[in-house]
């Protein structure tokens, strides 16, 4: 491979990482205590993110859930360290929890991507910054690929599978080069975060240069499933323009309900947020 296409695909990994983990908190199988039943209310849950290195809180994650499963919705606010967002993710499960609609727009630079569908017909879309073109493909669905928060999904249907030492591959939709990418999906030793037993997954391309690449990595609550932590590429770019590499802790024991004027004004405010993430 030329060194050209080598770079090339080394960017196109990165933005193939930026999965839309972070959002990858539905609401498990047991329902959570103080959480609303399946199929009504409003569940809140937060998530912070700091840089790897140095501890330093980058931007926070703000989830509002209603549903679950197939019929599971989201709204995600990403806010700067001060409370402005920045950024806000819509997705919407339409039936098929592993691979959902949704919508990224990110006003500090612009950068939109998602799924929307029509009928029987889905398109991938992406457009680079507020100046650019939006370029789009018809969602290529034999295989059905994985689409953002619907690896969570994923997680819990293979639950079993993944077991002691176990794996998997599965095509994973990657918006800026409209289409799927093969990923291996490997089960570390488990481990423990704020005392509780967790799961730990790591996730990277399945092809040749995946070794040489970076991984992520998902811990879930062993007993609940949950979504713990993520340490990885995030789907956010920084001040530099590049995907930045994050730390995203969730406490599961702070989620709590919240009112439908809550979900819909947060669908409303402005991405006025402008702050330098390194």
């Amino acid at each position: 491979m030329a060194t050209g296409e080598s770079t090339l695909t080394i960017r196109m990994y990165c933005r193939a990482c930026a999965l839309g983990l972070t959002a990858a908190l539905a609401a498990p199988g047991p329902v959570l205590a103080g959480a609303p039943a399946a199929g009504g209310g409003v569940r809140y849950v937060e998530g912070k993110a700091s840089n790897p290195s140095s501890g330093q809180l980058m931007y926070i994650e703000s989830h509002w859930i209603t549903g679950e499963g197939g019929q599971m919705s989201r709204l995600v606010l990403y806010r700067c360290p001060d409370g402005k967002p920045f950024a806000r993710k819509i997705i919407h499960a339409n039936g098929n929890a592993q691979s959902p609609d949704f919508e990224l727009d990110e006003a500090l630079t612009g950068y939109r991507e998602g799924v929307r569908g029509q009928g029987d017909k889905r398109t991938v879309y992406v457009r680079d910054k507020k100046t650019a073109d939006e370029r789009t493909a018809a969602l290529k669905t034999s295989p059905m690929p994985v689409i953002d928060a619907g690896f969570d999904a994923y997680i819990r249907v293979h639950w079993d599978k993944l077991g002691k030492d176990g794996s998997d591959t599965l095509p994973f939709l990657i918006p800026s080069r409209l289409g799927s990418m093969n990923f291996s999906v490997k089960r570390l030793p488990d481990t423990t975060i704020n005392g509780r037993a967790a799961r730990l997954y790591e996730l990277g391309l399945s092809n040749w240069i995946g070794f040489a690449l970076p991984h992520l990595h998902v811990a879930y609550d062993a007993n609940t499933r949950e979504l713990l932590s993520f340490e990885g590429i995030a789907n956010i770019r920084g001040s530099s323009g590049s995907n930045v590499k994050v730390k995203i802790v969730f406490d599961p024991s702070k989620d709590k309900r919240a009112e439908q004027a809550d979900l819909d004004a947060a669908g409303k405010l402005a991405l006025d947020g402008r702050c330098t993430i390194l």
